[in-house]
């Protein structure tokens, strides 16, 4: 337990790194749901999370990850222009779900949310599910070039360029505590929520992970 403790403070630490070193900032969704929301389904969770951010005045949401050490910096750039473009950006992942998802303001209109919750979220037909849901509200979603591999479970876990570049300084202790970990583990989905700074705010879309 200890292990899988340090393990996910630095899959934070990683994902944070990435946020920052593409001028973003971000909120972790412990400053923004309560002991009782976490008892909610995931779907209920994330779509409280969202709102709340967007109900404090930022204009674009970039909801990430933190257990996909393989997110690009480029990739929330990428992100960033689409939604300043007017476009909501999704990354999908190599199981029929997704890695990265955008929204702005819109999503606070509740005939635009609703049934949002309601999605098969940790499953593999949500990557399908969102798309579609999305294009009706919204439009044609922007669809990030990148499909990364998130990790939930022992076999999801592969060496990547992740371990190397920029970052090899927290990629190397994440590896040699996988590698240290020798019973079975799962890794639960937990989501950062970051932006840019929006030109004419008051301050820049924060970002939130568990």
């Amino acid at each position: 337990m200890a292990r899988n403790q340090r393990l996910w403070e630095r899959m934070t630490e990683l994902t944070g790194a990435k946020i920052q070193a593409a001028g973003l900032v971000c909120v972790r969704s412990g400053t923004l749901l309560t002991a009782a929301d976490y008892t909610r389904p995931f779907g209920e969770q994330l779509q409280l999370a969202m709102s709340r951010t967007l109900a404090r005045g930022y204009n674009q949401l970039i909801i990430v990850g933190d257990d996909c050490p393989d997110l690009r910096v480029s990739d929330l750039l990428t992100a960033a222009t689409r939604l300043q473009q007017g476009q909501l950006p999704i990354g999908y992942d190599r199981r029929g779900g997704i890695y990265l998802l955008g929204v702005d303001q819109r999503f606070l209109n509740p005939d635009s949310s609703e049934g949002f919750s309601a999605l098969p979220w940790q499953n593999e037909g949500l990557a399908s599910a969102l798309t579609h849901f999305l294009t009706d509200r919204f439009g044609p979603v922007a669809e990030l070039a990148a499909v990364w591999r998130d990790w939930n479970e022992r076999t999801d876990v592969h060496v990547g360029q992740w371990l190397s570049g920029s970052f090899a300084y927290l990629a190397g202790p994440i590896w040699s505590l996988l590698i240290s970990i020798r019973t079975h583990y799962f890794l639960p989905t937990r989501y950062v929520i970051t932006g840019r700074l929006v030109q004419g705010a008051l301050r820049a879309p924060p970002g939130f992970g568990r």
